[in-house]
């Protein structure tokens, strides 16, 4: 459990601090007014991740305007998350468990331009930028 706290913490203060965004209770969910921001932390061997349905229910809850923004060990990645959802979370693939309810597995691989990221279950790929702290605080601070 330890190492799940500690993953979730890294860069966080650029999420709450910098960008000034709110964390919803003890989610991958930070938002600021219409801003929706989904941040998964990576810090893990074989870069994995997850996403759990209930999140994404909370995006479309409101006319949000959301990102998905990896925190992958000290570099972030920064996609649309409507455009990254409607390709990359199929409704009727996904794994179901007790503890985490329905989420989808995601890899992450570096690649020649950008980071591919790949559903666990369907083995698409989706494209993903990396983006400085700079870039991401001019693109996410006038929300």
């Amino acid at each position: 459990m330890g190492n799940v706290t500690t993953s979730s913490k890294v860069n966080k203060n650029v999420l709450t601090l910098d960008l000034k965004l709110r964390q919803y209770s003890n989610t991958t969910i930070y938002t600021k007014g219409n801003l929706f921001v989904l941040s998964p932390s990576v810090q893990n061997a074989h870069s994995w991740f997850d996403i759990r349905k209930v999140n994404l229910d909370r995006f479309h809850q409101k006319s949000y305007t959301g990102y998905l923004l990896i925190r992958y060990f000290d570099k972030f990645l920064l996609t649309e998350l409507e455009s990254f959802t409607k390709q990359m979370t199929p409704s009727d693939k996904y794994v179901n468990s007790p503890k985490t309810g329905t989420h989808w597995k995601f890899l992450i691989r570096p690649s020649l331009h950008a980071y591919q990221i790949i559903n666990q279950q369907t083995k698409n790929t989706y494209s993903i930028n990396e983006v400085s702290h700079a870039e991401l605080l001019k693109m996410l601070s006038s929300y």
